[in-house]
């Protein structure tokens, strides 16, 4: 029987991943481990995690291994350095593609012109140039502080001071604001190599009761979704939400990416299943 490991938080979720995949697992005849991030450890049976009650599971056994969520900042980076030296060949998502797309830099060429700095005021000069700009943490997730700021916005500078930590040395994101995004967003939720489904959002995020209905992409947006599949699958991502508003990609989201209970929410099926046959399939 093929084994795989989940490793993630304990505590509330922004979505119901840690459970809907673990179940589509196992009812495909998996043996499911889930084992949390802050136990990871270098120990004499190799790199090793706990789930729930205490129980320590080496990983180099399982045949599959996914990362859902980045778990503390503190430690993320040794973290991803220990399943380093594991068989990457394994994840579902590699440790490189943790550290290295999660930050929003990767895609940008896809995207709306974007400025990254943990210095303010090169940030309001930017946003001195005119337009619209949307500000965000460069490794932010669940749509959390995310701001609309524009020349002679009074909370600018507040808004750019919070999101980079008031002196901290925190990246922010500028990324020119796109009147498209905001009527008719879509997320493409794909794995291993397959689109599996996508939606429409308009107002914002889901967080943010962000309005959501069934989609099909059209040729150009499929097109521009493969294109980002492919740079995702060569950086070790196979499972990601992928958000657009053609023709621009606005991010991708390897750590966690919501939306399965979503097209289950619009279709009456829920894909979980198929994300699992695509994954084993690729």
């Amino acid at each position: 029987m093929k084994r795989i490991a989940f490793l993630t938080a304990p505590g509330e979720s922004a979505n119901d991943n840690r459970e809907r995949l673990p179940a589509a697992f196992e009812a495909a005849g998996w043996r499911v481990a889930v084992l949390f991030h802050e136990t990871l450890a270098l120990t004499a049976d190799g790199v090793a995690a706990r789930d729930a009650g205490g129980r320590a599971a080496p990983l180099a056994p399982f045949d599959l291994v996914w990362i859902l969520g980045l778990g503390a900042r503190e430690t993320f980076l040794d973290r991803m350095q220990l399943l380093k030296t594991l068989d990457q060949a394994r994840f579902v998502n590699t440790a490189d593609a943790l550290v290295y797309l999660h930050g929003k830099f990767d895609l940008a060429e896809f995207g709306p012109e974007t400025h990254a700095s943990a210095d303010v005021d090169t940030l309001m000069e930017i946003v001195a140039r005119g337009g619209r700009w949307v500000a965000k943490p460069t490794a932010g997730s669940f749509g959390r502080d995310v701001f609309l700021v524009e020349t002679g916005d009074v909370h600018c500078r507040a808004v750019l001071e919070h999101l980079t930590g008031r002196g901290a040395g925190r990246f922010c994101l500028l990324q020119r604001y796109v009147a498209e995004a905001e009527r008719n967003e879509k997320r493409a939720v794909v794995a291993g190599g397959e689109i599996i489904g996508a939606y429409t959002k308009k107002g914002g995020n889901l967080a943010t009761g962000a309005v959501v209905r069934r989609t099909e992409l059209d040729a150009g947006e499929t097109a521009l979704v493969r294109r980002v599949i492919a740079r995702l699958e060569v950086r070790g991502a196979r499972f990601a939400g992928i958000d657009l508003a053609a023709p621009y990609v606005l991010e991708a989201n390897v750590a966690n990416p919501g939306g399965l209970s979503t097209l289950e929410q619009l279709t009456g099926v829920d894909p979980a299943p198929v994300v699992v046959e695509a994954l084993v399939r690729d």
